[in-house]
Protein backbone atom coordinates (compact mmCIF):
# COMPACT_ATOMS: atom_id res chain seq x y z
CA UNK A 1 0.00 0.00 0.00
CA UNK A 2 2.59 1.88 0.68
CA UNK A 3 4.65 1.80 -2.53
CA UNK A 4 1.33 2.50 -4.73
CA UNK A 5 0.97 5.77 -2.60
CA UNK A 6 4.77 6.74 -3.42
CA UNK A 7 4.10 5.48 -6.95
CA UNK A 8 0.94 7.96 -7.27
CA UNK A 9 2.79 11.12 -5.29
CA UNK A 10 5.40 10.58 -8.06
CA UNK A 11 2.90 10.75 -11.02
CA UNK A 12 0.96 13.67 -9.47
CA UNK A 13 4.77 15.58 -9.35
CA UNK A 14 5.58 14.78 -12.64
CA UNK A 15 2.01 16.55 -14.04
CA UNK A 16 2.66 19.36 -12.27
CA UNK A 17 6.23 19.88 -12.95
CA UNK A 18 5.63 18.97 -16.85
CA UNK A 19 2.39 20.09 -17.03
CA UNK A 20 1.97 23.71 -18.46
CA UNK A 21 -2.21 24.04 -16.54
CA UNK A 22 -2.97 27.05 -18.95
CA UNK A 23 -1.27 26.22 -21.87
CA UNK A 24 -3.03 27.03 -25.10
CA UNK A 25 -2.89 24.86 -28.61
CA UNK A 26 -1.49 26.74 -31.39
CA UNK A 27 -4.91 27.16 -33.39
CA UNK A 28 -6.23 28.26 -30.46
CA UNK A 29 -4.04 31.58 -29.92
CA UNK A 30 -3.54 34.77 -32.04
CA UNK A 31 -0.54 35.91 -32.84
CA UNK A 32 0.33 39.48 -33.08
CA UNK A 33 2.62 41.11 -35.85
CA UNK A 34 2.32 44.50 -35.18
CA UNK A 35 0.66 46.72 -33.36
CA UNK A 36 0.34 50.42 -33.79
CA UNK A 37 -0.68 52.87 -31.00
CA UNK A 38 -2.17 56.16 -30.83
CA UNK A 39 -3.98 58.71 -28.71
CA UNK A 40 -7.12 59.42 -28.59
CA UNK A 41 -9.06 61.81 -26.28
CA UNK A 42 -9.89 59.39 -23.32
CA UNK A 43 -6.60 57.04 -23.45
CA UNK A 44 -4.56 55.29 -26.54
CA UNK A 45 -5.87 53.32 -29.16
CA UNK A 46 -4.01 49.82 -30.02
CA UNK A 47 -4.43 48.63 -33.79
CA UNK A 48 -2.73 44.98 -34.16
CA UNK A 49 -1.94 42.90 -37.03
CA UNK A 50 -2.42 38.79 -36.82
CA UNK A 51 -1.57 36.85 -39.74
CA UNK A 52 -3.61 34.09 -40.44
CA UNK A 53 -1.41 31.57 -39.40
CA UNK A 54 -3.54 28.97 -38.27
CA UNK A 55 -5.46 29.05 -40.90
CA UNK A 56 -2.55 27.96 -43.65
CA UNK A 57 -2.29 31.28 -45.24
CA UNK A 58 0.79 33.38 -45.00
CA UNK A 59 -0.16 36.63 -46.59
CA UNK A 60 -3.77 36.88 -45.29
CA UNK A 61 -4.62 38.87 -41.80
CA UNK A 62 -6.81 40.37 -39.02
CA UNK A 63 -6.55 44.08 -38.37
CA UNK A 64 -8.67 45.51 -35.53
CA UNK A 65 -8.11 48.29 -32.88
CA UNK A 66 -9.10 48.46 -29.41
CA UNK A 67 -9.63 51.62 -27.34
CA UNK A 68 -7.06 50.64 -24.08
CA UNK A 69 -5.19 52.71 -21.18
CA UNK A 70 -2.40 50.24 -21.79
CA UNK A 71 -1.04 47.02 -23.17
CA UNK A 72 -2.04 45.06 -20.14
CA UNK A 73 -5.82 46.24 -20.89
CA UNK A 74 -5.45 45.98 -24.47
CA UNK A 75 -4.50 41.99 -24.06
CA UNK A 76 -7.23 41.43 -21.62
CA UNK A 77 -10.03 43.41 -23.58
CA UNK A 78 -8.91 41.10 -26.73
CA UNK A 79 -9.18 38.30 -24.76
CA UNK A 80 -13.07 38.56 -23.27
CA UNK A 81 -14.05 39.24 -27.06
CA UNK A 82 -12.17 36.56 -28.62
CA UNK A 83 -12.14 32.74 -28.28
CA UNK A 84 -8.51 32.62 -28.65
CA UNK A 85 -5.85 33.87 -26.43
CA UNK A 86 -3.34 36.73 -27.90
CA UNK A 87 0.04 36.17 -27.97
CA UNK A 88 2.98 38.71 -28.16
CA UNK A 89 5.93 36.32 -28.58
CA UNK A 90 6.20 36.81 -32.22
CA UNK A 91 5.82 40.52 -32.55
CA UNK A 92 7.89 42.03 -34.77
CA UNK A 93 7.39 45.68 -34.57
CA UNK A 94 5.68 48.25 -32.34
CA UNK A 95 4.48 51.57 -34.08
CA UNK A 96 4.04 54.70 -32.09
CA UNK A 97 1.83 57.53 -33.43
CA UNK A 98 3.46 60.57 -33.62
CA UNK A 99 1.05 62.16 -31.29
CA UNK A 100 1.99 59.45 -28.65
CA UNK A 101 5.76 59.90 -28.96
CA UNK A 102 5.60 63.80 -28.79
CA UNK A 103 3.84 63.10 -24.97
CA UNK A 104 6.69 62.13 -22.74
CA UNK A 105 4.30 60.41 -20.08
CA UNK A 106 2.49 57.94 -22.86
CA UNK A 107 6.25 57.39 -24.54
CA UNK A 108 7.65 56.21 -21.55
CA UNK A 109 4.24 53.97 -20.13
CA UNK A 110 4.51 52.15 -23.24
CA UNK A 111 8.10 51.75 -22.81
CA UNK A 112 7.91 50.71 -19.36
CA UNK A 113 5.22 47.89 -20.20
CA UNK A 114 7.61 46.38 -22.75
CA UNK A 115 10.66 46.52 -20.03
CA UNK A 116 7.85 44.63 -17.75
CA UNK A 117 6.44 42.19 -20.19
CA UNK A 118 7.72 38.90 -18.87
CA UNK A 119 7.08 37.25 -22.91
CA UNK A 120 7.32 39.77 -25.17
CA UNK A 121 10.93 40.34 -27.75
CA UNK A 122 13.23 42.35 -26.03
CA UNK A 123 14.41 42.60 -29.74
CA UNK A 124 11.25 43.57 -30.84
CA UNK A 125 11.58 46.73 -33.46
CA UNK A 126 10.49 50.13 -32.63
CA UNK A 127 9.21 52.75 -35.32
CA UNK A 128 7.65 56.27 -35.15
CA UNK A 129 4.63 57.05 -37.83
CA UNK A 130 4.42 60.07 -39.32
CA UNK A 131 1.03 60.57 -38.55
CA UNK A 132 -1.36 57.82 -37.01
CA UNK A 133 0.11 54.50 -36.68
CA UNK A 134 -2.77 53.17 -37.41
CA UNK A 135 -2.56 54.23 -41.21
CA UNK A 136 0.63 52.42 -41.31
CA UNK A 137 -0.85 48.88 -39.82
CA UNK A 138 -3.87 49.04 -42.03
CA UNK A 139 -1.82 50.07 -45.10
CA UNK A 140 -2.48 47.09 -48.13
CA UNK A 141 0.99 46.13 -49.35
CA UNK A 142 0.03 44.00 -52.47
CA UNK A 143 3.93 42.98 -52.76
CA UNK A 144 3.50 41.70 -49.26
CA UNK A 145 0.30 42.03 -47.44
CA UNK A 146 1.55 41.61 -43.41
CA UNK A 147 2.68 44.60 -42.48
CA UNK A 148 4.85 43.60 -39.45
CA UNK A 149 6.86 41.29 -41.72
CA UNK A 150 7.14 44.08 -44.46
CA UNK A 151 8.62 46.69 -41.89
CA UNK A 152 10.48 44.56 -39.81
CA UNK A 153 12.28 43.32 -43.18
CA UNK A 154 12.94 46.93 -43.88
CA UNK A 155 14.53 47.87 -40.94
CA UNK A 156 16.77 44.61 -40.75
CA UNK A 157 17.84 45.86 -43.96
CA UNK A 158 18.38 49.71 -43.25
CA UNK A 159 20.00 48.75 -39.92
CA UNK A 160 22.46 45.92 -41.72
CA UNK A 161 23.60 48.52 -44.47
CA UNK A 162 23.95 51.93 -41.99
CA UNK A 163 20.96 53.41 -43.12
CA UNK A 164 19.47 53.62 -39.43
CA UNK A 165 21.27 53.05 -36.24
CA UNK A 166 18.56 52.31 -33.96
CA UNK A 167 15.77 50.17 -34.40
CA UNK A 168 15.00 47.63 -31.54
CA UNK A 169 13.35 48.59 -28.37
CA UNK A 170 16.98 47.16 -26.21
CA UNK A 171 18.63 49.43 -28.41
CA UNK A 172 16.42 52.35 -27.99
CA UNK A 173 16.51 52.05 -24.36
CA UNK A 174 19.83 51.56 -23.88
CA UNK A 175 20.48 55.11 -25.80
CA UNK A 176 17.84 56.69 -23.80
CA UNK A 177 19.32 55.48 -20.82
CA UNK A 178 23.19 56.49 -21.58
CA UNK A 179 22.62 59.64 -23.27
CA UNK A 180 18.61 60.61 -22.97
CA UNK A 181 19.07 61.33 -26.76
CA UNK A 182 18.35 58.59 -29.62
CA UNK A 183 17.40 58.54 -33.33
CA UNK A 184 14.29 56.14 -34.10
CA UNK A 185 13.16 55.03 -37.80
CA UNK A 186 10.25 57.05 -39.20
CA UNK A 187 7.59 55.07 -41.47
CA UNK A 188 5.08 56.75 -43.66
CA UNK A 189 2.66 55.56 -46.39
CA UNK A 190 3.98 56.07 -49.71
CA UNK A 191 1.67 55.64 -52.32
CA UNK A 192 0.76 51.82 -52.05
CA UNK A 193 3.20 50.89 -49.46
CA UNK A 194 5.17 52.03 -46.60
CA UNK A 195 8.89 53.85 -46.67
CA UNK A 196 11.42 54.46 -44.03
CA UNK A 197 13.50 57.26 -45.17
CA UNK A 198 13.57 59.81 -42.43
CA UNK A 199 14.46 59.42 -38.43
CA UNK A 200 12.74 60.90 -35.20
CA UNK A 201 14.64 62.54 -32.69
CA UNK A 202 14.09 61.47 -29.51
CA UNK A 203 15.18 63.46 -26.43
CA UNK A 204 14.25 62.28 -22.24
CA UNK A 205 11.01 59.69 -23.82
CA UNK A 206 9.63 62.74 -26.13
CA UNK A 207 9.73 63.17 -29.78
CA UNK A 208 11.01 66.46 -30.93
CA UNK A 209 11.09 67.13 -34.20
CA UNK A 210 12.56 64.77 -37.65
CA UNK A 211 15.39 64.37 -39.67
CA UNK A 212 15.62 64.42 -43.60
CA UNK A 213 17.35 61.49 -45.41
CA UNK A 214 20.55 63.50 -46.21
CA UNK A 215 20.65 64.58 -42.17
CA UNK A 216 20.34 61.21 -41.24
CA UNK A 217 22.81 60.07 -43.72
CA UNK A 218 25.77 62.72 -42.03
CA UNK A 219 25.12 61.63 -38.76
CA UNK A 220 25.46 58.16 -39.98
CA UNK A 221 29.19 58.97 -41.48
CA UNK A 222 30.21 60.82 -37.99
CA UNK A 223 29.09 58.14 -35.74
CA UNK A 224 30.65 55.01 -37.86
CA UNK A 225 32.80 56.40 -41.43
CA UNK A 226 33.54 52.83 -41.74
CA UNK A 227 30.05 51.42 -42.30
CA UNK A 228 28.35 54.49 -43.78
CA UNK A 229 26.14 54.03 -47.10
CA UNK A 230 26.14 57.21 -48.81
CA UNK A 231 23.82 57.05 -51.36
CA UNK A 232 24.72 58.65 -55.02
CA UNK A 233 24.04 62.38 -55.32
CA UNK A 234 23.91 64.87 -58.43
CA UNK A 235 26.10 68.40 -58.65
CA UNK A 236 26.00 70.96 -61.27
CA UNK A 237 28.95 72.20 -62.76
CA UNK A 238 29.52 74.74 -66.19
CA UNK A 239 25.89 73.69 -66.97
CA UNK A 240 26.50 70.31 -66.78
CA UNK A 241 24.91 67.57 -64.52
CA UNK A 242 27.61 65.10 -63.05
CA UNK A 243 26.47 62.41 -61.20
CA UNK A 244 28.75 60.92 -58.18
CA UNK A 245 28.76 57.87 -56.27
CA UNK A 246 30.72 57.24 -52.83
CA UNK A 247 33.11 53.71 -52.20
CA UNK A 248 34.80 55.12 -49.32
CA UNK A 249 34.67 57.56 -46.14
CA UNK A 250 38.16 58.40 -43.65
CA UNK A 251 37.58 60.24 -40.72
CA UNK A 252 39.57 61.78 -38.11
CA UNK A 253 38.34 63.86 -34.89
CA UNK A 254 39.59 66.09 -32.86
CA UNK A 255 37.79 66.55 -29.35
CA UNK A 256 38.24 69.27 -27.00
CA UNK A 257 36.97 70.16 -23.67
CA UNK A 258 38.79 73.10 -21.65
CA UNK A 259 36.99 75.98 -19.05
CA UNK A 260 33.48 74.52 -19.87
CA UNK A 261 34.26 75.18 -23.72
CA UNK A 262 33.60 72.61 -26.13
CA UNK A 263 35.06 72.31 -29.39
CA UNK A 264 35.13 69.45 -32.23
CA UNK A 265 36.20 69.11 -35.26
CA UNK A 266 35.52 66.10 -37.87
CA UNK A 267 37.88 65.99 -40.97
CA UNK A 268 36.56 63.90 -43.59
CA UNK A 269 38.03 62.65 -47.08
CA UNK A 270 35.05 61.58 -49.13
CA UNK A 271 36.66 58.91 -52.27
CA UNK A 272 34.13 59.37 -55.27
CA UNK A 273 33.67 57.63 -58.95
CA UNK A 274 31.44 59.48 -61.91
CA UNK A 275 28.74 57.52 -61.31
CA UNK A 276 26.66 59.57 -64.14
CA UNK A 277 28.03 61.51 -66.99
CA UNK A 278 27.36 62.60 -70.82
CA UNK A 279 28.83 59.86 -73.64
CA UNK A 280 31.45 61.41 -76.26
CA UNK A 281 31.85 64.48 -73.65
CA UNK A 282 35.50 65.21 -73.17
CA UNK A 283 35.59 67.54 -70.13
CA UNK A 284 36.41 65.17 -67.29
CA UNK A 285 40.11 64.72 -68.74
CA UNK A 286 39.95 68.75 -67.98
CA UNK A 287 42.16 69.00 -64.47
CA UNK A 288 40.38 72.34 -64.42
CA UNK A 289 36.81 71.06 -64.92
CA UNK A 290 37.77 67.99 -62.38
CA UNK A 291 38.54 70.50 -59.69
CA UNK A 292 35.47 72.18 -59.90
CA UNK A 293 33.80 68.98 -59.64
CA UNK A 294 35.42 68.20 -56.28
CA UNK A 295 34.88 71.69 -54.81
CA UNK A 296 31.49 71.73 -55.62
CA UNK A 297 30.63 68.27 -54.04
CA UNK A 298 32.55 69.15 -51.39
CA UNK A 299 30.95 72.54 -50.76
CA UNK A 300 27.30 70.57 -51.11
CA UNK A 301 27.92 67.89 -48.80
CA UNK A 302 29.69 70.53 -45.95
CA UNK A 303 26.54 72.95 -46.37
CA UNK A 304 24.26 69.83 -45.48
CA UNK A 305 26.86 68.71 -42.42
CA UNK A 306 26.47 72.28 -41.28
CA UNK A 307 22.90 72.68 -41.24
CA UNK A 308 22.33 69.21 -39.89
CA UNK A 309 24.80 69.74 -36.66
CA UNK A 310 23.15 73.45 -36.44
CA UNK A 311 19.78 71.69 -35.97
CA UNK A 312 21.33 69.32 -33.41
CA UNK A 313 22.94 71.92 -31.49
CA UNK A 314 20.14 74.36 -31.47
CA UNK A 315 16.40 73.12 -32.61
CA UNK A 316 16.60 70.25 -30.77
CA UNK A 317 19.51 70.18 -28.06
CA UNK A 318 20.23 66.81 -28.74
CA UNK A 319 23.24 64.96 -28.80
CA UNK A 320 22.77 62.37 -31.31
CA UNK A 321 26.59 62.32 -32.36
CA UNK A 322 27.77 60.70 -29.16
CA UNK A 323 30.41 63.22 -28.37
CA UNK A 324 29.00 63.14 -24.94
CA UNK A 325 30.24 59.23 -24.44
CA UNK A 326 33.58 60.49 -25.80
CA UNK A 327 33.89 62.99 -23.29
CA UNK A 328 33.39 60.29 -20.72
CA UNK A 329 35.63 58.35 -21.63
CA UNK A 330 38.80 60.32 -22.71
CA UNK A 331 38.53 63.44 -21.21
CA UNK A 332 36.75 62.47 -17.53
CA UNK A 333 37.74 64.90 -15.32
CA UNK A 334 36.90 67.85 -17.34
CA UNK A 335 33.26 66.03 -18.42
CA UNK A 336 32.87 65.94 -14.67
CA UNK A 337 32.84 69.23 -13.97
CA UNK A 338 30.05 69.62 -16.67
CA UNK A 339 28.32 66.88 -16.77
CA UNK A 340 25.08 68.78 -15.07
CA UNK A 341 25.07 71.21 -17.55
CA UNK A 342 25.75 69.43 -20.52
CA UNK A 343 22.99 70.61 -23.02
CA UNK A 344 23.90 74.23 -22.80
CA UNK A 345 28.12 73.21 -23.42
CA UNK A 346 26.49 71.29 -26.20
CA UNK A 347 24.69 73.84 -27.72
CA UNK A 348 26.84 76.50 -27.49
CA UNK A 349 30.29 73.94 -28.89
CA UNK A 350 32.25 74.74 -31.80
CA UNK A 351 31.35 71.99 -34.31
CA UNK A 352 32.92 72.14 -37.31
CA UNK A 353 32.76 69.39 -40.18
CA UNK A 354 35.59 69.86 -42.77
CA UNK A 355 35.33 67.60 -45.69
CA UNK A 356 37.38 67.10 -48.88
CA UNK A 357 36.35 64.98 -51.61
CA UNK A 358 38.97 62.73 -53.66
CA UNK A 359 37.56 61.54 -57.09
CA UNK A 360 39.15 57.91 -57.18
CA UNK A 361 37.86 56.89 -60.68
CA UNK A 362 36.34 59.16 -63.76
CA UNK A 363 33.94 55.63 -64.22
CA UNK A 364 34.08 52.13 -64.91
CA UNK A 365 34.42 52.09 -68.39
CA UNK A 366 37.00 54.84 -68.82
Amino acid sequence: MKQIKIIILMLLTSLVLTGCWDSFEINKREYLFAVGIDKNPKNLTFTSEIPKINEGSEDQRIVYSKESANFANFYSTSYLHSEKAISDRLMQVIILGEDVARDPESFKKIFDEIQRSPQMNRRVKICIAKGKAQDIINMEIPTNPIVGRFLSEMLVKLKRESYQDVYTFDEAILHLGQTGNVMVPVVEVNDKSLKVERAAVVKEYELVGFLEPEEVEIIMILLNPDRANISNFNISVDDTTVGLGAVDVSMTEDINLENNKLSVDYYITLYCYIDSFIIGNDKLQDKNFMDKIRTESARMISDVASNTVDKLQHYYRSDLLRIKDKLYKYHKSEFDKIEDKYDEVFEAADINVHLNVDIKSTGLVK
